[in-house]
C-alpha cells in the first residue's frame, strides 16, 4: 500500500469511492466535484495502483482572537468495506497532517475514532426542546442573502471564533436545510429540527424564536454565549458536541459540518 497526494487523474476513482460509501445523491456529487475537487489537497491509500481509501482536506481559514488563520477541513474519509480496520484511515490522517502543517478540522461521523487519532473537540451547542415554551411574537419571515447570513454567523460566533464559510459553503447549507430566518437572525431547519441557530441580539433571538414555535418547530440549537441561551435556560436541553481539530489552540472555535 502507498500512501500519496491525489492527481488530477484520480477524479473518476475519487468520485467512484464517494459515491459507494457515502451513497450520494447524484446531484450532491456533480456539485461538490464540480466546485471542491483539488487533487493536491486531497490523500489516497493505493493497492496495486488502485484508490482504496480517500479524503478530502480542503483549504480553509478559521477566524479566533480577531486573526484570521489557515486551516484544513476534511470531508469524504472514506475507504471501500473490504480494506476497512486494517488503520488504513488512521495512517492517511497522519500524512495528511505531517503534509499540511496547519490545524485539520472536520465534523466527525465517528468521534471516539478521531479521538484516538488525536482530534479535539473544540465547542459545543445545546439543543434546547421548544415545546411548552414561552410564547414569543413572531418576527417577520425575510430571506437574506449569503452576505447577511454570514455577517449573522460571524458575529454570533464571534467570542470563541468560527471556521470560515465562503460563498459555496452557504449554499452546500441552503441546498441541503430549509432556511427560517428574520432580520439579523437565521436557523437551518432539517426534521424539524433547528440545527444551526443563530441572531446577532436578543432583539432577533426572540423574533426568530417567535417564528419557530408559529412553524412547530420542536428544538433547536444554540451556542452557549449565544442571546437564545438566556431565554431558553428554563427549557430541557442536551449538549451536543461539534467539530473537531488537532490544534487545541482552536478551543472554543464553532465548527459545523460544511462542504
Amino acid at each position: 500500500m502507498t500512501i500519496t497526494r491525489a492527481e488530477a487523474s484520480d477524479f473518476s476513482q475519487l468520485k467512484e469511492l464517494w459515491s459507494i460509501v457515502f451513497s450520494e445523491e447524484p446531484e450532491f456529487l456533480e456539485k461538490f466535484f464540480s466546485l471542491r475537487f483539488f487533487p493536491e489537497n486531497i490523500f489516497v491509500a493505493r493497492e496495486q495502483g488502485k484508490i482504496i481509501s480517500a479524503l478530502h482536506a480542503l483549504p480553509s481559514f478559521y477566524q479566533q482572537n480577531n486573526r484570521i488563520q489557515r486551516c484544513a477541513y476534511i470531508v469524504g474519509a472514506a475507504t471501500y468495506i473490504e480494506f476497512r480496520k486494517q488503520g488504513i484511515m488512521s495512517a492517511l490522517l497522519t500524512y495528511t497532517k505531517q503534509q499540511l502543517k496547519c490545524p485539520i478540522t472536520l465534523f466527525p461521523a465517528i468521534r471516539p475514532f478521531y479521538e484516538t487519532n488525536g482530534y479535539l473537540t473544540t465547542s459545543e451547542m445545546l439543543c434546547f426542546n421548544l415545546q411548552g415554551l414561552k410564547k414569543y411574537e413572531p418576527g417577520t419571515l425575510v430571506n437574506p442573502t449569503k452576505e447577511e447570513l454570514n455577517s449573522i454567523y460571524l458575529e454570533a460566533t464571534r467570542p470563541g471564533g468560527n471556521l470560515l464559510r465562503d460563498n459555496f459553503a452557504w449554499q452546500f447549507l441552503l441546498d441541503g436545510y430549509s432556511l427560517l430566518a428574520v432580520k439579523d437572525a437565521y436557523a437551518f431547519i432539517k426534521d424539524n429540527k433547528a440545527v444551526e441557530t443563530m441572531a446577532k441580539n436578543k432583539d432577533s433571538a426572540i423574533a426568530l424564536l417567535g417564528l419557530l414555535e408559529k412553524e412547530d418547530i420542536k428544538s433547536c440549537s444554540v451556542l452557549h454565549e449565544s442571546p437564545f441561551t438566556e431565554l431558553l435556560i428554563t427549557q430541557p436541553f442536551e449538549v451536543l458536541p461539534m467539530g473537531m481539530s488537532t490544534d487545541a489552540t482552536m478551543q472554543g472555535c464553532y465548527i459545523a459540518e460544511q462542504y
